[in-house]
This record gives structure tokens, sequence and C-alpha cells, in this order.
């Protein structure tokens, strides 16, 4: 990507004539929510990188999902697409080295201090934390998406140039 290129949307306007943005751009964010706590309900799993597949596998689906819903598409090849996509998930795959960090911290941290009964419970605390940062990063990733969906559609709305 070219330092020229940032800012730029390969969004385009394909039908967004007679579409309600506002309540399209509530009825996306409640379907990244719910997204998001299935994204933090498998970061709570301790099964390696399985919370980076579901994550990956939900994100391919919802997007190119939110973006339909705006009446928009995607005017770059199907190529472009894929690295779109792949850009998505390498944001998404830094959630393995934070869980794993915020795992391995918590538990350290709790044997250290608080001592061998409480830090039965850290892990616990681990996979909550875990979870929390899984929704957080999830929903700003999809929040991220619709509102550029929105300002594109919204602009197209209005006669504008994106």
């Amino acid at each position: 990507m070219n330092l020229s290129d940032l800012g730029k949307s390969s969004l385009i306007a394909k039908n967004v004539n007679g579409l309600n943005l506002e309540q399209i751009r509530r009825e996306c964010q409640e379907l990244a929510k719910s997204r998001a706590k299935i994204s933090a309900g498998v970061a709570i799993v301790p099964v390696p990188f399985l919370d980076v597949a579901v994550d990956v596998g939900m994100l391919t689906k919802l997007l190119p999902q939110i973006t339909e819903r705006f009446g928009l598409e995607d005017k770059d090849t199907a190529e472009a697409r894929e690295k779109n996509i792949k850009d998505k998930v390498l944001a998404v795959g830094g959630l393995v080295a934070t869980r794993g960090i915020v795992n391995k911290t918590v538990q350290g941290f709790g044997g250290r201090i608080i001592g061998k009964q409480v830090a039965k419970y850290v892990p616990l605390g681990g996979q909550i934390v875990a979870g929390t940062i899984g929704y957080m990063i999830f929903k700003k990733i999809t929040f991220d998406h619709i509102e550029e969906c929105y300002r594109v559609a919204k602009s197209a709305q209005q006669g504008k140039a994106v």
C-alpha cells in the first residue's frame, strides 16, 4: 500500500438510493456486537489459535455482508479483496500475542503475590481478560468497517465523491 492510498476507500456505491443508512448502521452494529460476543466466548476456551481461526472465519463472512447491506461493493479485484481481508486478519492475529502475554502476566502476577490458594483462580481471570480483549478488538475492526461503509454510502446519497 502506498502512502497516497491511505484514507482512500475501495468501496463504491452500487445501490444506496432509498436506504435508511442510520437503521442499517444500527443493525450492523448489533450484528457486530453479537459476533464479538462469540469471539470473546471462543477466546475463553484454552485451545491455542482456536480464537484466531474463528475470528478470521467470522470476519471473512461478516465484512462483505456489512458492505452489501450498505448497498456498496468493493471496486478492487478478488485478489485485492483477499489482501484486504488478510490485512484485517493480521490485526486479529495480534490477539494471539496479546492474549498469550495477558494470560502469562496474570498467572505469573497472581502466583507470586497472592499465593497458592488464590492462584488456582488466576487462569480464569486471564481467560476473562483475554475474552474482553477479543471482544474489544473484534468490535473495533467491525465498527471501523461499518463507519467506512456508512461514510461512503452517505456521501453517495448526497451526491458527493468519496
